[in-house]
Parts: structure tokens; C-alpha cells; sequence
């Protein structure tokens, strides 16, 4: 009596090895994207946050029954975040705002504190950063009197690519009108 051997055959083995390379083709990117899903949905995230607490601090400033600048609205977070003369968020510091008709660079580190009450992101200047540090947003401002339409802060998450012409997504607030808008944009060293 002959006793068989049990096994592959040659042929199964290279048709799996073909299925299993046509898999790791098929499936490899999408997993690789991950890392990018995962910083997208993070920034969307904080974004939106940021655009319900400009909602939410306008809402206490039409309630409360005020009208124009007001410094420390108590009704909002810790009651330290100053408006602009529409009720919107304007900074905790606006001393050097015209009676919030101006904006500039540090009142827009101070809306994202003010309104974000987290330490989830690290923040750093436009002016004279070097885009090589462990900093997640990149923010300053454009323009500056608030009668100007072009007047808003910006927001660049740099964390998911820093090299230099990266498009990564950004948030305008206009704190004259407390438009924000987020997009895609690339920053300039």
C-alpha cells in the first residue's frame, strides 16, 4: 500500500502568493491614508468647534442685553474674553483695539484660547516662524480695522505636513461679521 502525501501543489501556492499580492496592492494605500483621515478629522473637528463658540459668545452678547465693545463678558467661559463693537470675539487683551474696531496678530491666539478651553493644539505666530518646531497651528491676522471687509485671523494646521508650499486646511474668522470659513491653503515663510 503507497501512503500519499498530503500538501500544497506549486500551482496553489503561487496563486495565493498572486491573490495575497493583489490585496496588499488594493489595501496598503488605504491603510498608509490613515495618518492623513485621522489629522483631517482631528482639525475639522477643533474647527467646528471654534465656529460654535463664535456662535455661542455671540449669543451671550446679544442675550446679556449689551451693545458695542465689551470688556470680560462674564456670560462666556471665564469671562475674560473681550468682543469686537458686533458682539463677536475680539481677544482677553484689546486694550490697544480702538474700543474693538481694530484687530491684531496676538488677538487671534487669544480668540482660539478663549474660546477653545483646551491645550490640545500648540499655537505659534506667522511672523518669524520657522515651520521646524512641534507646532500644530500657524495663526495671525490680515488686514486689521474692523470696517474693512479683508479683516480676519487665520488658523494653518501645519501638523500633518510642514514643508514649505504644503496646502494644508486653514480657518478664517472675521470677527467683524463672525464669519469663519475652512478650506485648503498654503502658507508663505
Amino acid at each position: 500500500m503507497k501512503v500519499m502525501a498530503k500538501g500544497f501543489t506549486l500551482i496553489e501556492l503561487v496563486v495565493v502568493i498572486i491573490v495575497l499580492g493583489i490585496l496588499a496592492v488594493v489595501a496598503a494605500p488605504r491603510f498608509i491614508n490613515l495618518t492623513q483621515d485621522a489629522h483631517d478629522a482631528s482639525i475639522k473637528s477643533a474647527f467646528a468647534s471654534f465656529t460654535t463658540g463664535v456662535k455661542l459668545y455671540h449669543s451671550c452678547w446679544l442675550t446679556s442685553g449689551k451693545s458695542g465693545y465689551q470688556m470680560n463678558l462674564a456670560c462666556y467661559g471665564d469671562g475674560t474674553l473681550d468682543s469686537s463693537v458686533t458682539g463677536y470675539p475680539l481677544g482677553t487683551d484689546t486694550s490697544t483695539s480702538k474700543n474693538g474696531t481694530l484687530l491684531n496678530g496676538d488677538n487671534c491666539k487669544e480668540i482660539w484660547q478663549g474660546l477653545l478651553d483646551n491645550d490640545e493644539y500648540t499655537l505659534e505666530s506667522h511672523i518669524n516662524n520657522t515651520f521646524d518646531k512641534g507646532d500644530d497651528i500657524i495663526y495671525w491676522y490680515s488686514g486689521g480695522p474692523m470696517t474693512d471687509a479683508n479683516t480676519y485671523c487665520y488658523y494653518n494646521y501645519i501638523a500633518d505636513d510642514r514643508s514649505k508650499g504644503a496646502e494644508n486646511w486653514e480657518l478664517k474668522y472675521y470677527p467683524a461679521t463672525g464669519k469663519t470659513e475652512v478650506g485648503r491653503s498654503a502658507l508663505s515663510i
